[in-house]
């Protein structure tokens, strides 16, 4: 489980850094490492996290929502 989420978590920040430089937004490379990893694609999750991850979803979602929140201008 835990070289699940190191999987996740450094693929994850290496692609959004590459997509960034690309002059794409972050959370497209972070999209493509989760479809690349995912059990229909590569199939390096294991099992333990596919049980999760319903929370998992929810979590990234808080963390999605949070930040568009704070990068707001409102004057």
């Amino acid at each position: 489980m835990l070289l699940s989420f190191s999987i996740i978590l450094l693929a994850g920040l290496t692609a959004g850094a590459v997509s960034e430089k690309l002059g794409l937004p972050r959370i497209i490379g972070m999209l493509g490492v989760g479809i690349a990893v995912s059990p229909f694609v590569l199939n390096l999750l294991d099992s333990s996290v596919l049980g999760i991850s319903a929370e998992l979803r929810q979590i990234a979602l808080i963390i999605i929502l949070i930040k568009a929140g704070l990068s707001l201008n409102l004057s």
